[in-house]
C-alpha cells in the first residue's frame, strides 16, 4: 500500500512535483485526503497540458491557413493597387487634359489642388497658386458674395458666371461651380469646384441679347418668315404698327393679314415673284392695320441661307413711310401749284446748279425743264456772269437768311428783262439750297420810270404852285392892306363925326380884313403841310410846352398845369409846335370860364416809339356830333363874329397828324370841358 502511494507520488506532473517538494520537501504527507487532493490537481495539470497541445496543434494549423490567406490578400492587394494606380493614372491624365479648371480647396478656402487648365485659362502658375486663398486672391470683392452662403452652410452648391482677371490683366468671363465636401458628422472639410472659360459664349450671348434688344426696340417693323413665307416671328414695332400680336399672325402670310382694298396688286405680284425666286425685294406698299387704318411702308425682303447654302426663310424689314408719303404728296401738290404760279421759281444747289424750275420760269427763259435743270445759274442770269459773283451772292444770303435782290435774266437769243427775286437760304439733309421766287418786273420798272418822270414834273408843278401861291397871297394881301389903311384914314378924318354904330361898322370892316389875311396865311400853311420838311432836332417836351404857355398866356385868368416828367424827343419841332399851339390856343380862345384852366400831359405808349399827349380845358365842351366836324377845313362851331377864327387851325393839326401817322381823338361833354389826345413819334428818322 505504501509502495503504491509512493509510486503515485512519483507520477505526478513535474510542475506539481516542484511545488510539492518546495512545500513539503522529500517527505510528502501520506493521508488519503492529501493524496486524493494531489491526484486531483495532477489530473488538472495533465488535462491542461493536453489542451495546450491541442491548442498548439490548432494554432499551427490556423497559422498555416492564415499564412496562405495573407499571401492571397497580398496578391489581391497588389492587383487592386495596380488597378487603382492605372485608374488613378487615367484620372490624372483626364484631369490634366481637361479644358475646365478643377480646383480643390480646404475648409478655409485655400487652394489644395489645381489641374493644368488653371494655367491655360488664368495665366497663373499652379505652384504659385497652391496654398493661397482662392477667393481673396483670385475673386476679390466677389469672394464674399459667392462663398459666404457655402461657408455658412446655407447651401452645398453654387454656380455663377463671373468676371475673372487673368494674370496679364485681361478680363474674362468664367462659369464657376463649387460643391461643399463634408465628413460623416456634416462638418465642412473643404470645397471642390469646376471653372470654365465662357468668354466667347458670354460675348456671343451678349451680342445676341443686344441684337435681340435692338431688333425689339428698333422703330422698323421686322418679320421673320419660313421658306414658304409664313410668319414665324415679329418684333414689337410690327405689333405697334399693325395692331396684331405674334400669336395672331404666326403661321400666316403677311399679305393675307395686312393687305386691303387699295393695296396695289401689281406691286403684290412683283413681291410674290421675287420671293418665289429667293431674290431680294425692294418695294413700297399700302397696308392696313388691324383696325383698318391704311399706312404706307417701305419694304425690304431678303432670303436667309444657312452655312451650307440651304434656304431657311426670309426676313422682312418694313419702314413706316406714311408721313413721308404724305410729305411727298404735299411736295407733288406744291410742285403742281408752283407750276401754276405766275412767278418763276428756281431752286439751286449752294454751288449754283439748278435743281428745280417751274413752268413760269421755263416760259420766261424760253427753255424746257430738261434743258434748264443741271445748268449753272450764270448761264441764265446776266448778273452772275462775272467770276465769284454767285459765291458772293450765296454768302450774303446765308448771312441774313433771306433778302430781295434785283437783276436781269437773259433769253437764249441774248435779250434780257429785269427781275426781282425773293431769295432764301434753306438746308435739307445737310445740304444748302438757294430758293428764289422771281418776278418779271418789266412793267414795274416802266411804271417806276413813269413815276420818276411824274415826280420830276410834280416837283416842278409844286415849285410853280408855291410861286403862284406866294404871288397870289402877296397880290391878295396888298388890297387888304390898302382897305385896312383906307378904313383907318377915314376913321381919323371923321373923328368926332361918327356915331357909335358907324364906329362899330368900321371896326367890323377892319376885323374882316384881318380875318381875310389870317385865312390867306392859314390856307398857305395848310397847303404846305407834308410838302415842306423841317429839320429833325432833339427837344425836351416839357421845355417846349412851357415856352408855348408863356407865349400864349395873355393875363392872369389863364392857369396852366403841366404833368409828367420831362421826356426827350427827336422830331420836327415846328410841326409839334403847330399842333400844341393850336390846341392850347383853342383851349383859351373858346373857354367861357372866368379862370381858364389848361392841363397838358403825356405818357409813353406800349407800342414802339410813341407817346400820347393830351390838352385838357375846363371850357364849355363840344357836343359829340361835332367831334369829327371840327377837323374839317373852314369849319367853326361859333359865328366868326362872336369868336374870331378862320376854321383852318384844327384842319392843319389833322393834316400834320396824318403826315406823322399819328392818331387824334376827342373826349368832351357839354359843360364839362374838352380833352384832345394825339400820338407823336419819340424818335423820327430822316426821310
Amino acid at each position: 500500500m505504501e509502495e503504491d502511494k509512493k509510486q503515485l507520488t512519483l507520477e505526478v506532473h513535474k510542475l506539481l512535483q516542484r511545488q510539492l517538494k518546495k512545500a513539503f520537501g522529500d517527505e510528502l504527507p501520506t493521508d488519503d485526503r492529501f493524496v486524493r487532493f494531489v491526484e486531483a490537481i495532477n489530473r488538472a495539470y495533465s488535462d491542461y497540458e493536453k489542451d495546450i497541445k491541442q491548442i498548439e496543434l490548432v494554432l499551427e494549423q490556423s497559422s498555416n491557413e492564415l499564412f496562405k490567406a495573407n499571401k492571397e490578400l497580398q496578391r489581391l492587394a497588389q492587383t487592386k493597387a495596380e488597378e487603382a494606380n492605372q485608374i488613378s493614372q487615367k484620372l490624372s491624365n483626364i484631369l490634366a487634359n481637361l479644358t475646365d479648371v478643377i480646383v480643390q480647396l480646404d475648409n478655409q478656402g485655400k487652394v489644395l489642388h489645381l489641374n493644368r487648365a488653371w494655367e491655360t485659362i488664368t495665366g497663373y502658375g499652379i505652384e504659385e497658386s497652391l496654398g493661397v486663398h482662392f477667393g481673396d486672391v483670385f475673386l476679390g470683392q466677389k469672394c464674399h458674395v459667392l462663398f459666404e452662403p457655402l461657408m455658412h452652410g446655407e447651401c452645398d452648391d453654387m454656380a455663377r458666371t463671373i468676371q475673372f482677371t487673368r494674370s496679364d490683366g485681361k478680363v474674362i468671363w468664367v462659369n464657376l461651380k463649387m460643391h461643399v465636401q463634408r465628413n460623416e458628422q456634416g462638418i465642412i472639410q473643404g470645397f471642390i469646384g469646376i471653372m470654365r472659360d465662357e468668354t466667347e459664349r458670354y460675348n456671343v450671348q451678349k451680342e445676341n441679347e443686344q441684337l435681340a434688344l435692338v431688333v425689339q426696340k428698333t422703330k422698323n417693323s421686322i418679320i421673320i418668315g419660313d421658306t414658304e413665307g409664313k410668319i414665324q416671328w415679329v418684333n414689337h414695332a410690327f405689333e405697334n404698327l399693325t395692331g396684331y400680336t405674334l400669336s395672331e399672325v404666326k403661321g400666316k402670310r403677311p399679305g393675307s393679314v395686312l393687305q386691303g382694298p387699295d393695296t396695289d396688286k401689281t406691286t403684290v405680284n412683283y413681291i410674290r415673284e421675287k420671293i418665289q425666286k429667293k431674290e431680294v425685294v425692294y418695294a413700297t406698299l399700302l397696308n392696313y392695320s388691324k383696325e383698318g387704318k391704311p399706312y404706307w411702308i417701305e419694304l425690304n425682303i431678303e432670303p436667309l441661307f444657312d452655312n451650307n447654302g440651304e434656304h431657311t426663310g426670309y426676313i422682312a424689314i418694313q419702314n413706316d413711310i406714311t408721313e413721308r408719303k404724305k410729305i411727298q404728296d404735299r411736295i407733288n401738290q406744291l410742285v403742281f401749284f408752283l407750276d401754276q404760279s405766275s412767278e418763276a421759281v428756281q431752286i439751286c444747289t449752294e454751288d449754283g446748279y439748278l435743281e428745280f424750275v417751274n413752268n413760269e420760269a421755263c416760259k420766261r427763259l424760253q427753255r424746257t425743264k430738261e434743258e434748264l435743270i443741271g445748268l449753272h445759274i450764270s448761264q441764265i442770269e446776266k448778273e452772275f456772269e462775272p467770276p465769284g459773283a454767285w459765291e458772293r451772292h450765296v454768302a450774303e444770303v446765308k448771312a441774313v437768311g433771306k433778302l430781295v435782290a434785283t437783276g436781269a435774266h437773259k433769253r437764249p437769243d441774248g435779250s434780257t428783262f429785269p427781275v426781282e427775286a425773293s431769295v432764301s437760304y434753306i438746308k435739307s439733309d445737310n445740304k444748302g439750297y438757294i430758293l428764289a421766287f422771281i418776278r418779271d418786273i418789266s412793267e414795274r420798272v416802266q411804271a417806276e420810270n413813269r413815276i420818276k418822270e411824274y415826280m420830276a414834273n410834280l416837283e416842278k408843278v409844286n415849285k410853280e404852285h408855291d410861286q403862284f401861291a406866294y404871288i397870289v397871297s402877296h397880290d391878295l394881301k396888298a388890297p387888304l392892306r390898302a382897305i385896312a389903311n383906307l378904313a383907318t384914314w377915314i376913321e381919323e378924318d371923321l373923328e368926332g363925326y361918327m356915331n357909335p354904330e358907324i364906329k362899330k361898322q368900321f371896326e367890323m370892316l377892319k376885323n374882316r380884313v384881318k380875318r381875310m389875311e389870317n385865312l390867306i396865311n392859314g390856307i398857305l400853311q395848310y397847303s404846305r403841310v407834308g410838302r415842306s420838311k423841317n429839320k429833325l432836332e432833339k427837344i425836351v417836351l416839357q421845355d417846349l410846352v412851357n415856352e408855348l404857355c408863356e407865349a400864349i398866356k395873355t393875363d392872369n385868368t389863364c392857369q396852366f398845369i403841366i404833368k409828367n416828367d420831362p421826356i426827350e424827343l427827336f422830331t420836327e419841332k415846328i410841326a409839334l409846335e403847330q399842333v400844341l399851339q393850336n390846341f392850347i390856343s383853342n383851349a383859351i380862345k373858346y373857354n367861357d370860364k372866368d379862370i381858364k384852366i389848361v392841363e397838358i400831359g403825356w405818357s409813353e405808349l406800349p407800342e414802339d416809339n410813341k407817346i400820347e399827349i393830351y390838352v385838357r380845358d375846363n371850357g364849355p365842351g363840344i357836343s359829340p356830333e361835332y367831334h369829327e366836324k371840327i377837323f374839317m377845313i373852314f369849319q367853326t362851331l361859333q359865328s366868326r363874329d362872336e369868336v374870331e377864327s378862320t376854321g383852318v387851325g384844327l384842319a392843319i393839326v389833322k393834316k400834320i397828324a396824318d403826315e406823322k401817322k399819328s392818331k387824334i381823338r376827342v373826349e368832351s361833354e357839354l359843360g364839362k370841358g374838352t380833352t384832345f389826345y394825339f400820338t407823336w413819334p419819340i424818335t423820327e428818322r430822316e426821310s
